[in-house]
């Protein structure tokens, strides 16, 4: 372990990283399953596995953080309860992706809503464009009143 270890390791962490280790640990390019099965796990990869971690992979800090930074899908802090992903590829583009998400921006600061939006780069609903996902339920021909609705949803 690292002299400078935070004291904020979360004990509960630590049989889940024995246990990540132990399946990956003797694997080549193990890094990327590592990860993805803590964030599988915690639902973000917390700053307190990150020294841990790179002292079993013989790492440095800062190459675990420079993979972690590279991939967007890796989270660092605890997500939202409700995280709305607005499709930005070029068929959703062309169909007012950007209008809408601009849209919803503001209803969210308005409403003073607690809401993560991320871009993701295709959900599969070209052909439905624009679309969207909030917690990964797919809403295709999308509208501002349907983002609404389906939010409204997600809240309840």
């Amino acid at each position: 372990m690292h002299k400078n270890q935070p004291l904020s390791f979360h004990k509960n962490y630590k049989p889940l990283l024995k246990k990540v280790l132990a399946e990956h640990l003797s694997k080549e390019g193990n890094l990327l399953p590592i990860l993805h099965s803590l964030q599988d796990e915690i639902g973000f990869i917390p700053q307190s596995l990150i020294s841990p971690l790179a002292d079993a992979l013989n790492l440095s800090s800062a190459e675990i953080h420079g993979v972690i930074s590279f991939y967007s899908h890796f989270k660092t802090s605890a997500p939202k309860k409700i995280v709305i992903e607005i499709c930005q590829a070029e068929s959703c583009q062309s169909m007012g992706a950007l209008q809408l998400k601009n849209e919803l921006l503001q209803h969210l600061q308005e409403n003073d809503y607690d809401v993560a939006v991320e871009n993701v780069y295709c959900l599969g609903l070209c052909a439905q464009s624009p679309a969207a996902a909030i917690n990964n339920k797919a809403i295709a021909k999308l509208t501002l009143d349907k983002i609404k609705t389906s939010l409204e949803r997600a809240l309840a």
